[in-house]
């Protein structure tokens, strides 16, 4: 049974995290303020730690692992660039600090695809231009390259629009939005339908990554992490639609110039991991709401 960090336990990846590693590890996770998550999610493995991530962790739990998902995003509430600056950079050179203390022996970070800025080209990889990123897309760039230059075996995990299933917000990532409108039977409009997608992940393939990787060594390597097998979106709407038995109508528009998938091939080459389809991956967070 490993001891595992979870950094931001309470929002929607990290609770998750949470959930699903302490079913096998006992998982140490930290929040800044108490919400349902903190209140409910309760078994004997799960350890909750009031902490505001922008200061030291003092408490004397020598985890062997750290899962880094506190931070400031575009949906947070306070967004600010004293909050970008304060939560994301200066919230892991204390992370840093911490695992340097207590002799850690592997860092998860988990990064954003935001990194990228205006993506130009239709085939996401990681050796795409980094073209002009927002104020988050550059605290996390910048987060990648701290935990760089530390002698810890490390990954930085690059993320698409990930969902949840104790956390939903419907204001993102896109699926969210989608799925939200169907469950109203609103209408719907879908621009590049005939397009392939992938840009999507969920909490849960987050998990399977990480714990894949738990007792393997790590590359100290930056890797984006995404819905293998891209599925046409039209037909991935008119699935999700009949799945949810929804009224809503579809409307198809013309094709927005912005448009990508997203390479996975560096994290296969590297690990040799089995990542699931797009297809599984929507089926997985739809049959949430059939329950």
């Amino acid at each position: 049974m490993d001891k595992i960090l979870i950094t931001g336990g309470s929002g929607r990846v990290g609770s998750d995290l949470t959930k699903f590693f302490s079913k096998d590890n006992k998982v140490y996770a930290t929040f800044r303020k108490n919400n349902s998550i903190t209140k409910n999610l309760r078994n004997k493995n799960i350890f909750w730690i009031k902490h505001d991530i922008k200061n030291s962790l003092t408490k004397r739990i020598q985890p062997n692992i750290i899962i880094h998902c506190a931070g400031v995003h575009p949906s947070s509430k306070n967004n600010n660039y004293k909050d970008y600056i304060s939560s994301n950079i200066i919230g892991l050179s204390k992370i840093i600090d911490f695992a340097k203390k207590n002799k850690i022996k592997k860092i998860f970070h988990l990064s954003s695809i935001d990194v990228y800025g205006n993506i130009q080209k239709s085939v996401l990889n990681e050796s795409s231009a980094y073209i002009e990123p927002s104020i988050f897309g550059c605290t996390k760039l910048f987060m990648e390259r701290m935990i760089s230059f530390e002698k810890i075996d490390y990954l930085n995990i690059r993320l698409p629009g990930v969902v949840g299933y104790q956390v939903n917000d419907y204001r993102g990532p896109w699926l969210c939005k989608i799925v939200n409108k169907l469950l109203k039977n609103k209408k719907i409009e879908i621009f590049n339908g005939n397009k392939s997608f992938n840009n999507i992940l969920d909490t849960y393939e987050i998990y399977k990554f990480i714990n894949y990787l738990k007792k393997k060594t790590l590359k100290r390597e930056t890797v984006n992490l995404s819905a293998c097998k891209p599925i046409n979106l039209k037909k991935l709407i008119f699935n999700i639609k009949k799945e949810l038995n929804s009224n809503s109508k579809i409307l198809i528009k013309k094709n927005k110039s912005k448009y990508f998938i997203i390479s996975n091939k560096k994290l296969i080459n590297l690990y040799n991991y089995k990542l699931s389809t797009t297809s599984e991956i929507i089926r997985r967070y739809i049959r949430s709401f059939k329950i």
